[in-house]
């Protein structure tokens, strides 16, 4: 079974953002699509983890 990861790596990739960079940036504070972003991701987490408990 092939799970969507695409909402999870780019949720990660703004949540390192946040965070800062780590040759010295500025983090950068959440914003809407941040969020956005990160609710479809947990989507995503969990309906593979439906589909997975599915077919045990």
């Amino acid at each position: 079974m092939r799970v969507a990861t695409d909402y999870i790596r780019h949720a990660a990739r703004a949540a390192r953002k946040c965070v800062g960079d780590p040759l010295g940036g500025a983090p950068q504070p959440p914003d809407a699509e941040f969020y956005k972003t990160l609710a479809k991701a947990l989507e995503e987490i969990a309906a593979g983890l439906e589909a997975l408990s599915k077919e045990e």
